[in-house]
């Protein structure tokens, strides 16, 4: 739809686009929601996935198993969130710096981690998720501690002193970052950075003052190295030692935190160790032990004060009806929720489904929505489902919503719209329109042909023959103006566009013939449409009016070069053989001339102006001793040429007088015909 302004015209055009066309026609394109580089590839390599979902949705639903695709779904939702970037499991935090672009990525899969989590994977939603939300925590720490300067100085702190202190236990850093990761789980690193206490080279040394700093030393670590872990599907290489259930875990859990109570009660010990290893080993005990106080000194957030409470004082707790309200504790106790990311991963876990699409649309943009919908959906996985009911002034539900929003950020980049097309499919109730619709704005036709046969195998897959027929007409109107011809014939076929091929046919005739009152064909400008009009005759899809006379025309003087040919082979003939082969090649190429000719003129393909140059053309046929026509035939012709005007038979008038000049040519066809009549008349007596 254009609109007219009092500077030029606006015009919406695919997708997110608008452009505006000024003084000159100048024109200025305005697009938004364009994915980046990086996008572009999240979105190519995601849409498989999304696609092979759908399908078995499809297959499962016509089975009668439409209730049953949670495994379908996690599966999707693990290899979409591999696409992202996610890695499973990683060494050590990654304390890199990210800029807006990876921030809006990895903020995205943090989300969509959790909501898999919560959701769909139910061996944890339906269970157990402290480990879920270590490992959570730990693959997506960039993100989550971004803003957080006491915990991205503590992180790079750790590894600066392990590298360049002998003695690092004499730093608060280093007490204070091995603290923080003992309450979030990370106890590999914790083991790691314990191992270069400089007591160990002390003892090595067989420093007996190392004694009882070692002792302690090794039983913190031994209690690292056995503190139960609840194994999950992506909790491979932990430290600790894992439990498949949870009662084995419990039971096993009540005997090790006596054995770190008791630790902490050997007062005598600690005496002997003292100093700054002793402070921070114990509150490295409290924290095993789940001592409240201790875990929110040490930790920097409301989400890892979450993560630590799960693992150290509720590894048991469960999804339903007990996270959102944990979570809030510590959001009171820590700060925080004022931030959108904070409102989504609460309402993640409070599992208020609404509140999360409602912030998630506005934050996360339209690829996430239409794609962390099929997460949502699962009855049997949720306590509030994505509401199916239909959006105001839209007319389908929540999903078709998202899907429909995507293809249309997608649809604005020239190089994404089949993956518009792609997720439009799969909108049952507005796909077919919408897809007609960005197809109606696309420029297609200034496209490749292969990129035009893609678009149309959409629309046939889709039912869209009016949307295929505008685009082949749209791509004929512009090869025509390229000058192209043959391309546009090709296209106006393909549209089933009539008056097109009518209009185009006469305006090719016209080049040919000299414009449009002209009678004779021009040879130099007819044989730029041979390779044209010898496609057009072998396919046999030969368009009515003007083309279908071009094609007889250019049939008609291949078939008299050949006649003359075979003419100069039999007269020069060797050998009887040789004759006879040429006699009955002859003979064909007579009875091929005969039809066109008569198919020309009689049959209406040929416009009156060119019937004299035709007849005056194959009068050394009708002059050949064979009779080419017979008696009616002939009669035939002769009528037309006596309907025929001195301005059809020579335009523009030649130099001498039209009506002698009519006269003399007249004249010459006449006597062929009359000639030929006489043999027909002669051969038909013999024949008798």
């Amino acid at each position: 739809m254009d609109e007219a302004t009092g500077s030029g015209t606006i015009r919406w055009e695919a997708g997110n686009a608008l452009a505006s066309f000024g003084e000159g026609n100048r024109r200025t394109q305005l697009r938004w929601g364009v994915p980046t580089a990086e996008e572009r590839r999240i979105v190519f390599e995601a849409k498989p996935w999304f696609e092979e979902l759908q399908r078995k949705k499809e297959t499962r639903k016509k089975q009668g198993e439409g209730q049953d695709v949670w495994m379908d779904v996690l599966e999707y939702s693990r290899n979409v969130c591999y696409v992202m970037g996610r890695v499973d499991d990683p060494a050590s935090p990654d304390d890199a710096q990210i800029g807006v672009e990876e921030d809006m990525i990895l903020c995205r899969r943090a989300v969509w981690e959790l909501v898999e989590m919560i959701y769909v994977d139910r061996s944890s939603a339906h269970g157990f998720v402290a480990e879920g939300m270590v490992q959570w925590l730990q693959r997506n720490t960039i993100l989550l501690q971004a803003g957080e300067e006491e915990a991205d100085m503590q992180l790079g702190n750790l590894a600066f002193l392990l590298k360049n202190n002998p003695v690092p236990e004499t730093q608060l850093e280093y007490w204070q970052c091995l603290q923080r990761l003992t309450a979030l789980g990370w106890t590999t690193l914790v083991v790691e950075a314990l191992g270069k206490h400089s007591a160990w080279v002390q003892w090595q040394h067989e420093d007996q003052q190392a004694r009882p700093q070692v002792s302690v030393l090794e039983a913190v670590t031994l209690l690292l190295r056995t503190m139960p872990r609840y194994k999950t599907s992506s909790l491979q290489n932990m430290l600790g030692r894992s439990f498949e259930g949870m009662d084995g875990l419990m039971h096993f859990r009540k005997g090790w935190l006596q054995q770190c109570q008791q630790l902490i009660g050997n007062h005598e010990l600690w005496a002997e160790c003292g100093g700054a290893t002793a402070v921070g080993l114990l509150k490295i005990l409290a924290i095993l032990a789940g001592d409240e106080e201790t875990l929110e000194g040490c930790t920097c957030s409301w989400l890892e004060l979450f993560a630590a409470r799960l693992l150290h004082v509720y590894p048991n707790l469960k999804a339903f009806g007990e996270l959102g309200a944990l979570a809030s504790s510590c959001m009171k106790i820590k700060g925080g929720g004022e931030g959108e990311l904070d409102r989504m991963l609460m309402a993640i876990l409070e599992r208020d489904t609404q509140e999360l699409v409602n912030l998630s649309s506005n934050l996360l943009g339209p690829w996430m929505m239409a794609h962390i919908t099929e997460l949502l959906t699962d009855p049997a996985a949720a306590s509030a489902p994505l509401s199916s009911s239909e959006v105001a002034d839209f007319g389908s539900d929540q999903i078709e919503y998202y899907r429909v929003l995507f293809a249309m950020s997608t649809a604005s980049d020239p190089s994404m719209w089949k993956v518009a097309v792609a997720y439009l499919a799969w909108c049952p109730v507005h796909g077919a329109r919408a897809t007609e619709s960005l197809f109606q704005r696309l420029p297609l036709h200034q496209c490749e042909p292969r990129t035009i046969q893609q678009a149309l195998y959409c629309c046939d897959q889709l039912g869209l023959r009016t949307t295929a027929d505008d685009i082949c007409r749209r791509a004929g109107s512009h090869a025509w103006q390229q000058g192209h011809a043959g391309t546009a014939v090709y296209w106006f076929q393909r549209a089933g566009d009539e008056k097109r091929l009518r209009c185009l046919g006469r305006k090719l005739l016209e080049r040919v013939s000299g414009g449009p009152e002209g009678c004779t064909i021009n040879e130099a400008e007819f044989t730029k449409l041979t390779l044209m009009l010898e496609t057009l005759e072998a396919t046999g899809n030969i368009p009515q009016g003007d083309l279908s006379f071009l094609v007889g025309y250019h049939s008609l003087t291949r078939s008299l070069k050949q006649w003359k040919e075979v003419k100069w082979t039999l007269r020069n003939a060797q050998c009887t053989e040789d004759q006879e082969a040429a006699a009955s090649q002859l003979h064909i190429l007579n009875l091929g001339m005969r039809d066109r000719i008569l198919d020309l003129i009689q049959g209406g393909k040929a416009p009156r102006r060119f019937w004299f140059s035709i007849l005056f053309m194959v009068v050394p046929l009708m002059e050949s001793r064979d009779a080419v026509f017979n008696v009616q035939d002939t009669q035939a012709l002769v009528d037309c040429i006596e309907e025929l005007t001195p301005e059809t038979v020579l335009h523009p008038p030649p130099p001498i007088p039209s009506d002698d000049r009519l006269h003399l040519l007249r004249g010459t066809v006449r006597l062929a015909l009359v000639r030929n009549m006489a043999r027909s008349f002669t051969h038909s007596l013999v024949g008798t």
